[in-house]
Formats: structure tokens, C-alpha cells, sequence
């Protein structure tokens, strides 16, 4: 008996020396709220992990995040970053752990099982930094055309498949119908620098650009106004009401309702619409390229959100095999067979484009892989630029005058200032920014 008590002890002490508490931060995306709720099924696998989320807005995560890593708080052990994150400083200040020695450590069997190369190449790329993996993608988009094609047999409109954003303007202009709570578009206009990104492919697509090659700014000038008033214009003449309150999820609810003809954001967006558990219009959308208007560079983003693992963090095995589970084939056959196929975080492997039930539960994954393929992070402008990225701009300071930038947006749209008043306000704000970089000499 004391032998079996004695045994007893020494696995329940073994157990407690290796059981871990891990703690995940993410953005409040249905997806992410999907793999919370399915992280049950890992900690069936891996009983002597614990998995604790910190769920937060885009904005909120961002800065909560940067705050603690930067300081080596050692609050969170995963954290969900995106080409911005890894591109822009997190690497060079070796706040994220790399992943490559993680899987160089792993065996022949664990390998094959992940199949890294199954990853496609330009988001896998977005998360490498000289040849180092720091983050697994857990789903990747890039930005298209979603809209209401019974809307538009009925007017007797065609969307073009790679439409201009003339061509977007005139029918959500002719679609948008007020009094009977349809709007012709819905897109953003929420101050929050990190949903600027549908702006800022516009802005783009319109041959502007935020700074020449020296890295001066280029905010207040002709073609970046000319971007500038046809967003806010197209947004306060034919969009939602209250857009300075509207960014991804509640754009997604306007579409998903029935209350917005179009919509150009996130690839990712077509499966909550294509998902009769969330949407009132399944089978209604139809799916068109990113538009442009003078420019294809930048004029549709390349994007992740990936799960990296903290430098401080106390637990970086536990994390590890955490991430490999929440990205893995295994995860995306736990999704399509408790939430259905459609439901699939998208972008992120060639085999998911090989399902068969995802290709039948979602008609846009072609031009979905299509656009993530063709998107190129070192070409965001028409012309020659200094910088890199197409959702936002590869620097540490691009918070700093882009947080800037996005309250003077949403301002616009709110009507409490002019163009004129927020662009040069944004560029006074840019040029002090970079100054006291170093950028400008």
C-alpha cells in the first residue's frame, strides 16, 4: 500500500512539475472565437496544458500586445500578429521566438503531419524574416468585391470582374435606397489605424502613396486628396450610416442582414456570408476582384493573422505544440466537421483549395487564392515608394502618425473637418514623426 501511495505521488508530482498554463492573445474575429471554443479538443490531447484566452477589438489587441512584449511583461505566451508585427520591428527588437529551430527539433512523423510547405507561399512569406519562421498563419485574405448579385439582375447592373472603383461607385450610388434600409456600400470609416487597410489599397489604386523613395510624406498631396475625398465622398453619399462606428464586424452584420449591396474588404468575410448560421443572404453574393482605378499595385492587401510565440514566454513547448495544433489539417478537419466546411479558416494552405467539400460550400475560393497569390507586399504603389506593405506601412512608426491619420479620417467622414483641414494635419503629424525617426535628413 505505502509503495502504491508512494507511486501515486511521484506521478501526481510529475504531472504538476510538467502541467502549464498558456495564455493566447487574439482579435475578436469569428474565426478566432471558433478556435476558443474548439481549444477543448486540444486540451483533450494535451491534458496537462491549459489554455487561457485574452480576447480583444483589432485596436485594443494591438496596443496590449506591443505594451507588454515591449517591456518583457511575460503576460501572454501566444500572441496573434500580423505582417506588421513581424516585418516592422518585433523581429529586429527579438520580441517574437522563431519557429524554424522549433520545427527543426521535430520528428520526421510531426513534420509530415504539419507539411510547412503546405502553407501558401506569399503568406508564409509575409511571417519570414531572413529565412526564419516566426509566425503560423492561422488564417490569410486578401481583399475583393463581395455584392448582392440578385440586387443587381434586379437593376439590371453587372459588376464587372475586375472592376474600377467608378464602376463600384455607380452601383452602389444606384443601389442605395435609404427609406427602405438598404445602403449601397458598406466600408469602413472607424478611426482605428489597423482596419485602415480597404483606405489605404484605395488610396493606392488612385496612383497616391503615403511617402516618395527619401520617405517624405506625400499625405497632402494632389493625388492623395484626389483618394482621399472620393473614399469619404463614396462613404457618406452611398454607404451606411454612422460610418465612423463601422469597421470589419459591423460591416460583416450590414452584409450579412441584407442591409448593404456591397462590400470590398477581407476574402475572409465571404464565409461568414456564405454560412446560413450567420447570414440572411447565401447564395445572393457575388464575388468580383479587387477594383482598381489607374493602378493594380496595392490596390488589393495581403494579410494573416498568425499565431507567434512571446521570446518570454515561460512555456514556449507548450505554446509550440499549440500553434501547430490551431494551424494544422487537423484543426481544419475539426472546423469543417463541427462548423461546417465553409467555415474553414481560409488562406492559408493549398490543400484547403483541394477539398472537395470546400470548393462545393464555397464558390469564391478560386478568386479567393487568386488574389492572395497575386498580391505583393513589396509593390503597395503605382510608383516607386520606400516602403513596404499593403494593409500598412512596414515601420515601427506607423502607429504613431497612422493612429494620427485615422482619427483626421473618421473626422471627414463625421463632417466635424474638411479635406483639406485633415490631410494637412496628418501630414504635419507624419513629417514630425519621421523627423525625430531619422527618416528625413
Amino acid at each position: 500500500m505505502k509503495r502504491l501511495l508512494l507511486s501515486s505521488t511521484i506521478l501526481l508530482s510529475a504531472f504538476a512539475a510538467h502541467a502549464a498554463e498558456i495564455t493566447v492573445a487574439t482579435v475578436n474575429n469569428p474565426d478566432m472565437v471558433t478556435m476558443q471554443k474548439l481549444s477543448a479538443e486540444f486540451t483533450k490531447e494535451y491534458p496537462d496544458i491549459t489554455v487561457k484566452f485574452v480576447v480583444l477589438p483589432d485596436q485594443v489587441l494591438r496596443q496590449n500586445i506591443t505594451q507588454d512584449v515591449a517591456v518583457g511583461g511575460g503576460r501572454y505566451d501566444i500572441v496573434t500578429v500580423g505582417p506588421f508585427e513581424v516585418q516592422a520591428g518585433w523581429v529586429a527588437n527579438k520580441w517574437l521566438s522563431p519557429l524554424t529551430p522549433m520545427f527543426d527539433k521535430l520528428s520526421d512523423a510531426d513534420k509530415a503531419a504539419y507539411d510547412l510547405d503546405d502553407i501558401i507561399p506569399t503568406i508564409r512569406g509575409a511571417m519570414t524574416v531572413k529565412d526564419q519562421l516566426y509566425g503560423l498563419p492561422f488564417y490569410g485574405e486578401s481583399s475583393f468585391t463581395m455584392y448582392r448579385k440578385d440586387l443587381f439582375e434586379k437593376a439590371g447592373i453587372k459588376m464587372p470582374d475586375a472592376p474600377t472603383w467608378d464602376d463600384v461607385k455607380a452601383a452602389a450610388c444606384k443601389l442605395n435606397d435609404p427609406s427602405a434600409g438598404l445602403y449601397g456600400i458598406a466600408m469602413k470609416g472607424v478611426p482605428d489605424y489597423g482596419q485602415l487597410a480597404p483606405f489605404i489599397t484605395f488610396m493606392h489604386s488612385y496612383g497616391a502613396k503615403w511617402f516618395d523613395e527619401k520617405w517624405n510624406p506625400q499625405i497632402n498631396s494632389p493625388q492623395f486628396k484626389k483618394a482621399f475625398t472620393a473614399y469619404t465622398d463614396l462613404v457618406k453619399t452611398c454607404g451606411a450610416p454612422g460610418a465612423t462606428s463601422i469597421g470589419f464586424n459591423e460591416a460583416l452584420t450590414l452584409m450579412s442582414q441584407g442591409k448593404a449591396a456591397i462590400w470590398v474588404d477581407s476574402t475572409v468575410g465571404a464565409g461568414f456570408l456564405a454560412d446560413p448560421k450567420s447570414s440572411q443572404v447565401v447564395d445572393k453574393i457575388g464575388y468580383a476582384l479587387a477594383p482598381t482605378e489607374g493602378s493594380k499595385n496595392g490596390s488589393a492587401w495581403l494579410y494573416t493573422w498568425a499565431l507567434g510565440i512571446v521570446s518570454s514566454s515561460k512555456h514556449p513547448d507548450d505554446a509550440f505544440k499549440f500553434i501547430r495544433w490551431a494551424t494544422s489539417k487537423q484543426y481544419i478537419d475539426l472546423v469543417a466537421k463541427t462548423e461546417g466546411p465553409v467555415r474553414i479558416p481560409p488562406g492559408t494552405r493549398r490543400s484547403t483549395y483541394e477539398r472537395a467539400d470546400y470548393k462545393e460550400a464555397a464558390p469564391f475560393a478560386e478568386i479567393v487564392l487568386k488574389a492572395i497569390e497575386a498580391a505583393d507586399l513589396t509593390k503597395p504603389a503605382k510608383d516607386p515608394v520606400s516602403y513596404t506593405g499593403t494593409a500598412q506601412v512596414h515601420i515601427p512608426e506607423y502607429a504613431a502618425w497612422a493612429a494620427e491619420f485615422g482619427q483626421h479620417f473618421s473626422a471627414v467622414i463625421a463632417g466635424s473637418e474638411t479635406v483639406d483641414e485633415a490631410l494637412d494635419a496628418s501630414q504635419a503629424a507624419a513629417v514630425s514623426v519621421m523627423t525625430d525617426a531619422g527618416y528625413i535628413k
